[in-house]
């Protein structure tokens, strides 16, 4: 790689690090949020202890702010732009695995079993690290099961903000925007699950963070636009 270009990638990741998390903290102060469904954490810590927030890729961001500081684990892409979300991340007080959802990411289903092992609440985007955007994949399923941890499905939405043109829609509210946050039903899956049930349960995980995501939009008003 060029001199030139190994600096522009290093002055990217030192913003990333340190300016990045200052930017969502300053736009979080503005934003008016509200919750929904916060009952549903203390059930689903009935259920197991700690728990897996799934959510779609492009809600990200709002849920950076909302769950700062809390010490859970998120798995990010090993990708270049995953790179940059990571070190946000940190600076936001999350740990972070690198990894994929899809089904063939093992490394990671291994480090996030290490996770659930010393209790950390891990969030996962089911949809990616590049899509397809809100389809869910089964990586999500192999981890709940193995660490025998609740699925809390999750949303984000927000009324005034940018939607970018990548491919997961990327939301980025506006300072002082309205904001809903949505938490589902938990779901515990069975460790002794077969294939074809890791499959159906994905599909069912995926209506469930839609419901949630659709409640999200219904509540910030976005579908009134």
């Amino acid at each position: 790689m060029p001199i030139r270009s190994r600096l522009g990638k290093r002055v990217l990741e030192v913003l990333a690090r340190w300016v990045g998390p200052l930017l969502v903290r300053l736009l979080g102060l503005t934003l008016r949020i509200e919750k929904s469904g916060v009952e549903n954490i203390a059930k689903a810590r009935e259920l197991s202890g700690n728990l897996i927030y799934a959510f779609w890729h492009g809600r990200l961001l709002i849920l950076t702010y909302v769950h700062r500081n809390e010490g859970n684990d998120v798995l990010v892409s090993t990708h270049q732009d995953g790179e940059y979300i990571a070190r946000v991340l940190t600076g936001l007080g999350f740990g972070t695995v690198r990894g994929s959802s899809t089904r063939g990411g093992t490394g990671a289903v291994l480090k996030l079993t290490g996770a659930g092992a010393e209790k950390h609440d891990i969030g996962i985007t089911p949809d990616g690290p590049h899509g397809p955007r809100e389809r869910c994949q089964p990586g999500v399923i192999y981890v709940a099961k193995r660490n025998r941890m609740a699925v809390l499905p999750l949303a984000a939405c927000h009324k005034s903000g940018l939607v970018l043109s990548s491919w997961d829609r990327f939301m980025i509210p506006l300072p002082f925007a309205r904001c809903k946050v949505v938490y589902g039903e938990p779901v515990l899956y069975d460790s002794s699950m077969s294939e074809e049930s890791i499959e159906a349960a994905a599909r069912d995980l995926e209506k469930r963070i839609r419901a949630v995501t659709q409640e999200a939009d219904n509540g910030c008003g976005r579908n009134a636009e």
